[in-house]
Order: structure tokens, then sequence, then C-alpha cells
């Protein structure tokens, strides 16, 4: 509540807990027109945030690259041995 209210009176504009709440969502093309101008905005006058979405851009891209992996069968049927259990 208190942060829609604190963005409330920003009248929509984004503040670097904004950035970090809505990075995912501005790397993926996923916000509206008004919340990624808001962003963009913020993102144009403020260097840490611009590192900040630059880095979580960068690791994104890196990790989509690597090479899938399977775990061994053995360590599946532990785990799922071993959530059986918990439950």
């Amino acid at each position: 509540l208190f942060k829609a209210l604190k963005r409330f009176f920003r009248k929509g504009e984004f503040d670097c807990e904004d950035v970090v709440d809505y990075s995912s969502a501005y790397i993926e093309n996923d916000l509206k027109p008004d919340k990624r101008s808001a962003f963009q905005a913020h993102l144009s006058k403020c260097g840490p945030c611009q590192a900040f979405v630059g880095t979580l851009s960068s690791t994104i891209g890196a990790l989509g690259r690597l090479p899938g992996i399977s775990a061994p069968s053995a360590l599946k049927k532990s785990l799922l041995e071993r959530i059986h259990r918990e439950n």
C-alpha cells in the first residue's frame, strides 16, 4: 500500500526501487507504454540504474546461451524421494 501511495504522489515517475521491480518486464518488452516511458525516463538520468539493467540484461542473455543439461537420474530419484518424504 505504501509503495502505491508513494507512486501516486510521484505522478507515475519511477525511482531506483521501481527500476529493480520492473527490470525483468522491461527487458522482456512486457511493460505497458506509460510504464515503459517512465522506466526509460528514469534510466536516462540514473547511471546506477543503467548499469543495473545492462548487467541484468547481459546476465539473462548469457544464461540463455548456456547448453541445457540434465541431472543424473540418481539425483532426480533422490530429490523426488526427499520431496515425497517431507510432504
